[in-house]
């Protein structure tokens, strides 16, 4: 058990030692690792290195290639094709959204279907790396509901879709984009996960049991339960969509299929003009009234933005139970932590 914070390096090492042993290619090992640790960093925990396990265990049992190289195709005009392999979605999304960059640059616009891979990790990153790179990325998956179905619609007791995310991100001030990252679940099953290993109740009018009943027990979610949409039918409407986009409109998946979407944030006025509105309106929501109970009020990914800079400096702490589950991934590949 760490007695102190890590060092972020130190432990993207761990990460990407034990993803290799475990049958990783060096350079799929590599972007996993950093993404991993990455999430860790920003305070996304459910999308983080408690995610070792996972991988390793889909890995051996076939269920992704850790080998796996994404190709990318043009279909028509500003529209991309990612198969992904059957490999991780980390590695498959990293490239769409590289190609996606390289597309919008030059068009103004571009969209990409992925398809044919695993769990994607933290889409913020994703989004991130599009707005630092001065663009309007929209994301959004589904798809997975025969395999990975979790969620209840608005009304019912039966999963029919998953968590189904949805990402959009935008420049702000320099090394300080604007992001919502969400799923359209009350809470991610990563963090139900997280919850349950650190021995943690989840937050109200988030789980119900196998009966139906609302609980705050992860163990409920394990045996038999389901996660409720957010914001009732809000998060409803958004998932459903999500699913369609995934399955009807991209076909067979893995886990889930992503759609993702680049503007060029100049495609309309100059990039001064964005950069001195979108600044202005940053520093006006900052500065704004706060409600009774808040210290600021702060910008989506914000908090993201802020916890890495910290981390950069103070390290990463790990709590007991993710660290010992990371110990018993890693011990079974071969590597000490």
């Amino acid at each position: 058990m760490p007695t102190e914070p890590m060092p972020p390096e130190n432990l993207t090492a761990l990460i990407r030692d034990s993803l290799a042993a475990g049958g990783f290619s060096a350079a799929n090992a590599d972007i996993v690792s950093r993404h991993l640790v990455d999430a860790e960093i920003k305070g996304v925990s459910s999308h983080g290195v408690n995610r070792l396990g996972l991988y390793l265990g889909e890995a051996a049992k076939d269920v992704i290639d850790p080998k796996a190289e994404p190709v990318v195709k043009a279909v028509r005009d500003g529209l991309l094709h990612v198969d992904g392999a059957g490999g991780i979605g980390i590695v498959a999304m990293a490239r769409a959204t590289e190609a996606l960059i390289e597309t919008a640059r030059e068009r103004g616009l571009a969209a990409a279907g992925v398809v044919n891979c695993g769990h994607s990790g933290r889409m913020g990153a994703y989004a991130e790396q599009a707005a630092a790179a001065g663009f309007l990325a929209i994301s959004f998956g589904g798809g997975g509901r025969r395999l990975w179905g979790n969620v209840v619609p608005f009304g019912g007791v039966e999963p029919v879709m998953s968590t189904n995310p949805y990402t959009l991100g935008l420049p702000g001030f320099p090394d300080d984009p604007v992001v919502c990252d969400f799923a359209t679940s009350a809470v991610a099953t990563g963090k139900v996960a997280v919850a349950r290993a650190n021995g943690e109740t989840l937050p109200p009018d988030a789980v119900i049991d196998r009966d139906g009943n609302p609980t705050q027990n992860p163990e409920d979610y394990y045996d038999g339960g389901a996660l409720l949409p957010a914001a009732g039918p809000k998060g409803s409407g958004l998932g459903i969509i999500a699913e369609l986009m995934g399955d009807a409109m991209l076909g067979d998946c893995v886990e889930y299929n992503w759609l993702m979407i680049l503007i060029r944030a100049d495609a309309f006025q100059p990039m001064a003009t964005y950069e001195k509105r979108a600044q202005s309106f940053v520093e006006e929501v900052r500065g704004s009234k706060t409600a009774a109970g808040f210290d600021k009020v702060i910008m989506p990914g914000e908090r993201e933005t802020t916890l890495a800079r910290d981390a950069a400096g103070d390290g990463i702490v790990i709590g007991d139970g993710v660290w010992a589950a990371i110990v018993e991934a890693a011990e079974s590949v071969g590597v000490k932590a």
